[in-house]
């Protein structure tokens, strides 16, 4: 009898599920049924009744069934670990909602935490503090931060829309993960990932890990990441090695899922990074068929940089009782901005010349500033080289620049030293409250929502946008 994923599945002295593919033959080849699938009768029914499997390229994950959840017994989970610090209690609602007024965060759901203002409030274990401490030296929690960790470590399920930017945006939710973790049972990890994180592209993973591993090593936690752009190897001698943390593209981690290669059965943190941008690239049904494959137990983090009609039905689809916490500006203030919108018509090898012109007669006044927008990353670097050819000074953002070079350019650009910046839309989401005269797309958006990110640059009150 072949090995499979029953009832004893993720328990703490249970040897874990071994995983070894099969291959079928019927009257079409089919990847077949793994270790960890139940519905054997099912499969071979459909065989025989001449039902072939759609193609891969219809269907998403074709090869994968939902896990039975109720004939799986699975360890309990402990999701709230929150401990309100008395501080945290003993401050007055209005102080409370002067703070949140003060920093646009709107919060909405039932019994919403109150936000902490300093590190020694949110309660963290000692090795996480100092962990943050050696990374920014008496830092407090930004805004992300001092409202998100409180809902997070409580075990609710949450919604952060953040409008303006995402700089902290990885602690906000690897801090609680971390926290998670720490709160479980001991179990091999070999079992699988404790918590997964799901991002849209290589680019936005490259950044959280840089800030995972600076911060994740002091706390003894393993962590993997499954990325497309790299070879399959040493990711797969990583998954046999086992993880409590996963970071991972959608269309990456579902291809390793059809190869049997990684279970999620024990995963009780989803968090989806930018899942408006999974959504806009077309990776909702692998961000439906990978939520089914965790227990339906879990807690989900959702973070958004915008909500539509489509994220807004997912979201109901895959949290329950969940908190929304909104951060920046809200849609009424954008309505009270004016923003010009102009289209230029240009052969690709005069686009430079224009953009040159462009800055001419738009950055006129002392201060003025602009954002552009590049698709990939070696444009990013020619843009800002040709910029600066042309007399404009100019710096770069993009996934291949490290913390501290992002940093710089930002200040730069912040203080005024620099009128310029040039960014790829995934670097873009760790632009905070930035407000600017001109957003140029030097290349197409990829999205009527990302072209609505990109414009919000634009909004100032009382003042026009190009």
């Amino acid at each position: 009898m072949y090995p499979k994923n029953g009832p004893e599945e993720g328990v703490p002295g249970k040897n874990p599920p071994r995983v070894i593919p099969r291959w079928w033959f019927g009257r079409l080849f089919r990847r077949p049924l793994c270790s960890g699938d139940h519905s054997y009768v099912q499969f071979f029914d459909g065989m025989l009744n001449g039902v072939a499997p759609p193609e891969r390229s219809i269907q998403v994950g074709y090869s994968l069934l939902a896990p039975h959840w109720a004939e799986v017994r699975l360890p309990p989970i402990h999701k709230d670990v929150y401990r309100e610090h008395i501080t945290t209690a003993q401050r007055p609602i209005e102080e409370v909602e002067a703070y949140r007024k003060a920093n646009d965060i709107i919060v909405t759901g039932c019994g919403v935490p109150k936000p902490v203002l300093s590190i020694d409030e949110a309660g963290l274990p000692e090795p996480v503090t100092k962990a943050i401490e050696a990374r920014s030296p008496g830092s407090t929690p930004n805004v992300v931060q001092a409202q998100c960790w409180p809902v997070a470590l409580s075990g609710r399920d949450l919604v952060a829309v953040i409008y303006d930017g995402s700089k902290g945006k990885p602690l906000a939710y690897l801090v609680p993960a971390i926290i998670h973790v720490m709160h479980q049972p001991a179990v091999s990890i070999c079992y699988g990932p404790l918590v997964l994180v799901l991002t849209a592209t290589r680019e936005a993973a490259l950044q959280i890990r840089e800030v995972a591993d600076a911060f994740i090593a002091r706390s003894g936690i393993r962590t993997i990441y499954l990325l497309p752009g790299e070879t399959r190897e040493p990711q797969l001698k990583q998954l046999e090695q086992g993880a409590h943390i996963c970071v991972a593209t959608p269309g990456r981690l579902v291809s390793f899922m059809e190869e049997c290669k990684i279970n999620l059965r024990r995963c009780s943190v989803l968090v989806l990074d930018e899942a408006d941008q999974m959504m806009s690239m077309g990776f909702e049904k692998q961000l439906r068929t990978i939520a089914d494959d965790t227990r339906a137990d879990r807690q989900t983090l959702v973070w958004l940089s915008s909500r539509t009609k489509d994220v807004n039905q997912l979201i109901e689809d895959l949290t329950s009782d969940s908190i929304t916490v909104t951060i920046g500006v809200a849609t009424h203030e954008v309505d009270n901005c004016e923003v010009q919108h102009i289209v230029y018509v240009c052969e690709t090898v005069e686009k430079g010349e224009k953009l040159v012109a462009l800055f001419n007669d738009t950055l006129s006044e002392e201060g003025d500033k602009a954002i552009v927008f590049a698709e990939r990353k070696q444009r990013v670097d020619d843009l800002v080289c040709n910029l600066r050819l042309q007399g404009w000074l100019a710096v770069g953002i993009h996934g291949k620049k490290t913390e501290q070079e992002r940093d710089y350019a930002l200040k730069a650009l912040r203080v005024g030293r620099v009128p310029i910046l040039v960014v790829t839309d995934v670097a873009a989401s760790s632009l905070t409250a930035l407000k600017v005269r001109l957003v140029v797309s030097y290349d197409y958006p990829s999205s009527e929502d990302e072209y609505a990110r990109r414009f919000m640059f634009a909004a100032r009150p009382g003042e026009r946008g190009f």
